[in-house]
């Protein structure tokens, strides 16, 4: 059995692509293909405050230490997808004291999840 099989990944994609809005591109496709639960939670919190909290959970728990973390293409979509929350949960402050622009934030993230993963 698929684990894509449980959820309904065409109503999640455009649930997801319209709750994005402007932000489309940035659609998490790895994260559809290889943790559909993860996208599926994504669609039932956006926009409120606990979508942060799964999100840095996701990127930062201690909770199970023997996990190996997430691939770093997922990691970066991860990361980005808080980024923009982040913004929409706070008009006019930036979304990140990084420094990163959404622009830079790919190339950034992936050369530094190829050193390590997040989680």
């Amino acid at each position: 059995m698929n684990a894509n099989d449980s959820f309904d990944i065409p109503s999640l994609r455009e649930k997801m692509l319209a709750l994005l809005g402007d932000k489309a591109n940035a659609y998490p496709r790895q994260i559809e293909e290889h943790f559909p639960r993860i996208l599926a939670k994504l669609v039932e919190l956006w926009g409120k405050p606990a979508a942060s909290a799964f999100l840095n959970d996701l990127m930062f728990s201690d909770d199970r230490p023997n996990r190996q973390g997430f691939p770093s293409a997922v990691a970066s979509e991860l990361l980005r997808l808080s980024m923009i929350h982040d913004a929409l949960q706070s008009p006019g402050k930036p979304a990140s004291k990084s420094g990163w622009s959404d622009d830079d934030l790919g190339a950034d993230v992936e050369d530094l999840s190829g050193r390590r993963s997040i989680r």
